[in-house]
């Protein structure tokens, strides 16, 4: 009958460590499927109409109810404030351009929150009181699985102030911070 007591030579005990050392390190220096995803595209489309304005000649406020859908949101709802400067129009812009900042909230439907600033300018178009959007918004935070969110997207579409009320269809491309990430 065999032996079956099998005897280790000395560099077996050298060679064990060092091969579970170099298992460790591959799941160590594997890059985290995480960090793959920090950002992710971030597109939609909002619209919306003016519910009320105030403010002055110069400095025309308007809040604006928004629902529309993106990709990240889904279907959502929510509303945004904007102040206008008329009478401040930027000269490296377009001719008769009405530069504007502001904030938004949307609600995607579950409750979940994105929060952030905008600003941009309008650009007349052939059409008296149509205007073509330039705009540039950060998301800055929100609820839920976006607690803490970051992102970046650009808006163009157009304002029509020839309806009653005012609306306006804006579709959007960007990035936003992923569910669960460090960017959070």
């Amino acid at each position: 009958m065999k032996n079956r007591n099998i005897q280790f030579k000395p560099s077996a005990g050298l060679l064990i460590p060092l091969f579970l050392g170099c298992f460790a390190a591959v799941f160590i220096l594997a890059p985290t499927p995480a960090a793959a995803r920090d950002m992710v595209p971030f597109n939609g489309t909002v619209s919306g109409y003016v519910e009320s304005q105030s403010g002055t000649e110069c400095e025309p406020s308007a809040h604006v109810i928004n629902f529309g859908h993106a990709n990240q949101l889904g279907a959502f709802t929510g509303t945004a404030d904007f102040v206008t400067r008329p009478c401040d129009p930027d000269p490296d812009l377009c001719e008769n351009n009405i530069p504007y900042t502001g904030t938004f909230d949307w609600f995607a439907a579950n409750g979940d929150e994105i929060s952030g600033t905008f600003e941009g300018y309008l650009c007349p178009t052939e059409t008296p009181g149509v205007y073509d959007n330039h705009e540039t918004a950060e998301v800055t935070g929100g609820t839920g699985r976006f607690a803490n969110a970051t992102g970046h997207f650009e808006l163009v579409g157009q304002l029509d102030f020839t309806t009653n009320p005012p609306s306006f269809v804006l579709p959007w491309q960007g990035v936003i911070s992923s569910v669960g990430s460090k960017r959070h």
